[in-house]
């Protein structure tokens, strides 16, 4: 029987070859889309789950909450690791971890030469990194990792790039110009899915803050792996008693008030536990994060997504086999006459589905394996097909699933034909089964139109952040990187010569750089007069930076290289406001610095107040802001960043210039540079993939739906060849049987249109750009312009058959068959 309903099946699809082939086209590009946005999907779900025991480590995160705002982090104290295991016997190991980006190593070769490389990320641990994260060793001995001080733990990568095929164990890497690790052992390339982000791990005792108590300054990763049976809700809770006890102290020795105070002002600190594997999708906008993550809200959309193309893919299906009805009429009533009951008939009509969602399923992996490493450029992921046996059985469940989803509804109706009607050619299609295919279709422009507009929201939203004034001018600055290895005097004629040069407008230092969040620390300052305490963000800079990057100082004035700055503080327009200061300048701002002869208050005096510019992202709103000068810290200081504004049309010339004075003065020094703008849009890199995601998505999800509404309006104009025939014979035109034609299609479209709109806006308005503070609104043009972008691509897609069957004899359309 099933052999019977297989040969069948082929000869029907093969006497139809221009049906098949769009049906199996559009399954095939609906399933491929399909099958990418899953492997997509679950690469994003899949993060850290590589490691053992994954479900039982979690990284301890705070929201430190200010009077009028809070920040989360990624990073605390990192006291509290010892003190929580000491504590809470739910915690069976603790570990700490800092991040150091953008560093120079520096080993001897076998010739005693000096080598050095630039990493991009190294990251300190402990004893009990290696008991938390089993990451695959490749060489040494992961129960003594860092049990002897100044070691250094290494990727393969990192390994064959420094030593070749040499052995790297007990080998000297340096660290600037003092610290030396030697290499104990070779770990696994970290996977890409993945929060980690290193190419080495050194261990903490080679860095004497970490050795420091410290309950309040954000300095550390902090992991706990715990018990089994734990309930890290109930851990979580516990955690504000070791605030109470071990920072409220600090918090009072520092500050000189008292816990009570402190917190009656509205500050506070609400750690929580993230669960590892829940890092990625999951941040909550973390700052200090080890690199950048992923959005949860953006895994949703393309879930959607994929279930759309799919749901059109089905749909061309079953609007194509319902029209097909009539001419398949004739064939179930004669084999209902010759005996077959309706259950036969609709087993023929599923199998033709599935063997169609077959060699539909097939193409899709043809074209899937194919398109991967488009979209895995397009994605920075490393995204491949897993031929597996499971695999296999997924894609059987595929093809059985998409069968009989498309199949089955047809099936019903083919198979419900009345043979008395049929044999004597009154049937004609039932009204029910027109409505059906209408919904269908105003289903798939449903879909079109949404994903349209999607796609223009987050398009526009994009260009709209790399577009909008920041505050400052981010064009042609050239950011010279690593400055702290020049030397403080070195840096300083540095920049001085870069002043000096013809492609240069101006250059100063800078310890932070926008949009590198990481590079601005918070501080405490208690305002003249009043009895609050404010935590504020600080940018160290030296003389020139405002004139540099263009600050607009609204009132008073900037840092000056003829007065010493060492008191003197700049604030944004949000701190004065929050501060509550009427009269800011000349005001003062009393900080409490923890000396070794005890607190000592320093009263700074507000000498300008600086517009509002956006200096970490437009996600987030602006937040309170104090620039100081580097004479703060003493003279004897130079700077992380060299800030270079380029004349115009002088770009490559600088840049080559710039690099030739770095290696006079520094010849031992990498010379390391980034553009401003491009560092800044780098910080949306994910908002930037998923408009691309949906942008191709979108255009793959209105092919697959015109190639059945081509199909469909083929089958439509040729039921009403004789009208059209009668119509011409009476005088019609061209170009009137062409609206006519086309008069239903429009409606559908505007029907979708009504629909779509609303869910949409509320998608896109009310979730997505929830996102950013700085955002666009879902406006009209952009609704407009999807409503026309579909009915402009139904009416060409329908054009070619009306204009067809508008232009033929119409003798031949009357003439009997």
């Amino acid at each position: 029987m099933i052999k019977n309903n297989v040969k069948i099946a082929v000869r029907s699809l093969f006497k139809q070859k221009v049906y098949t082939f769009i049906n199996v086209l559009g399954l095939a590009v609906g399933i491929a889309s399909c099958i990418l946005i899953v492997l997509f999907i679950q690469n994003e779900f899949s993060y850290d789950r590589f490691f053992k025991d994954q479900d039982r480590i979690y990284r301890m995160s705070l929201e430190r909450i200010y009077p009028n705002h809070s920040t989360y982090y990624a990073i605390i104290p990192h006291s509290f690791a010892g003190v929580a295991k000491e504590t809470f016997a739910e915690i069976e190991e603790a570990t700490i971890s800092s991040r150091f980006p953008n560093v120079e190593l520096t080993y001897k070769n076998p010739r005693d030469e000096e080598v050095k490389f630039d990493e991009e990320m190294i990251i300190s641990g402990d004893s009990s990194f290696f008991k938390i994260f089993d990451f695959e060793i490749i060489k040494g001995n992961s129960e003594n990792l860092f049990r002897k001080g100044n070691e250094i733990v290494v990727t393969e990568e990192l390994s064959k790039r420094y030593f070749g095929g040499e052995d790297p164990l007990g080998k000297l890497i340096r660290i600037g110009e003092n610290l030396e690790f030697t290499v104990a052992a070779v770990i696994a390339d970290i996977p890409l899915n993945s929060h980690f982000k290193f190419s080495a791990i050194v261990s903490n005792t080679g860095f004497p803050f970490l050795q420091q108590e410290n309950f309040t300054g954000f300095s550390a990763f902090t992991y706990f792996k715990l018990r089994e049976g734990t309930d890290p809700a109930v851990l979580e809770a516990k955690i504000p008693q070791l605030v109470d006890k071990y920072a409220a102290g600090q918090i009072e020795r520092e500050l000189g008030k008292s816990w009570e105070e402190y917190r009656n002002a509205g500050n506070g600190y609400r750690y929580f536990l993230q669960p590892l594997n829940a890092i990625h999708l999951f941040p909550t906008y973390l700052e200090a994060q080890m690199k950048p993550s992923g959005n949860i809200n953006s895994v949703y959309i393309l879930i959607a997504v994929a279930f759309l193309i799919l749901g059109i893919a089905c749909v061309n299906f079953m609007n194509l086999a319902t029209a097909r009805s009539s001419e398949r009429a004739k064939e179930v009533g004669i084999r209902k006459v010759m005996g077959s009951l309706r259950p036969q008939l609709m087993r023929q009509f599923l199998t033709e589905a599935i063997l169609l969602s077959g060699v539909g399923v097939f193409l899709a992996l043809v074209i899937a394996q194919f398109a991967i490493p488009f979209f895995n450029d397009l994605t920075e992921r490393n995204l491949q097909l897993p031929f597996s046996f499971g695999f296999a059985l997924s894609i059987l469940g595929i093809i059985l699933f998409v069968g009989l989803l498309a199949g089955l509804y047809p099936a019903l109706v083919l198979s419900s034909f009345k043979p008395t009607e049929v044999m004597k050619g009154q049937f004609t299609g039932s009204q029910k089964g027109k409505w059906i295919r209408n919904g269908l279709v105003v289903f798939q422009f449903w879909i079109s139109i949404i994903l349209i507009i999607g796609t223009l929201v987050i398009r526009d939203q994009m260009a709209y952040m790399q577009h909008i004034s920041l505050g400052f001018d981010k064009e042609h600055v050239l950011v010279v990187e690593r400055g702290f290895s020049f030397g403080p005097q070195n840096l300083k004629t540095f920049v001085e010569e870069l002043r000096n040069m013809p492609e240069v407008e101006n250059a100063a230092i800078a310890f932070a750089s926008p949009g590198q969040e990481s590079t601005f620390f918070g501080i405490q300052f208690q305002p003249e007069g009043s009895s609050e305490i404010l935590t504020t963000k600080s940018m160290v800079v030296a003389d020139g930076v405002s004139e540099t990057l263009g600050l607009e100082i609204l009132e008073g004035k900037g840092f000056s290289e003829d007065t010493n700055d060492s008191l003197y503080v700049l604030l944004n327009e949000t701190a004065v406001k929050v501060m509550g200061i009427e009269d800011p300048i000349g005001s003062k701002l009393m900080e409490t610095q923890n000396t070794p002869e005890g607190n000592v208050i320093v009263a700074h005096t507000v000498i300008g107040v600086v517009k509002d510019f956006n200096f970490i992202s437009l996600r987030d709103e602006i937040t309170p802001l104090v620039l100081q000068n580097t004479e703060s810290f003493g003279t004897n200081i130079g700077g992380q960043y060299v800030f270079a504004r380029i004349k115009p049309n002088q770009t490559q010339a600088a840049i080559e210039a710039i690099e030739a004075k770095w290696k006079a003065i520094a010849p031992a020094q990498a010379f390391k540079f980034s553009f401003l703008d491009e560092s800044l849009d780098q910080q949306y890199r994910e908002e930037q993939q998923t408009g691309r995601i949906f942008s191709i998505f979108s255009v793959l999800a209105i092919f697959v739906s015109c190639i059945g509404l081509f199909a469909l309006s083929a089958y439509i104009t040729s039921l009403r060849t004789k009208e059209i025939g009668v119509r011409k014979v009476l005088g019609a035109s061209v170009g009137g049987v062409v609206m006519m034609l086309s008069k239903d299609f429009t409606k559908m479209v505007l029907i979708a249109f009504a629909l779509a709109v609303p869910v949409a806006w509320w998608v896109m308005e009310k979730w997505w750009l929830q996102n950013f503070a700085f955002r666009i609104n879902v406006n009209l043009w952009i609704i407009l312009i999807s409503g026309i972008s579909v009915l402009a691509i139904a009416w060409l897609t329908v054009s070619f058959q009306s204009v067809k069957a508008a232009l033929a004899n119409p003798v031949d359309s009357l003439k009997s068959n």
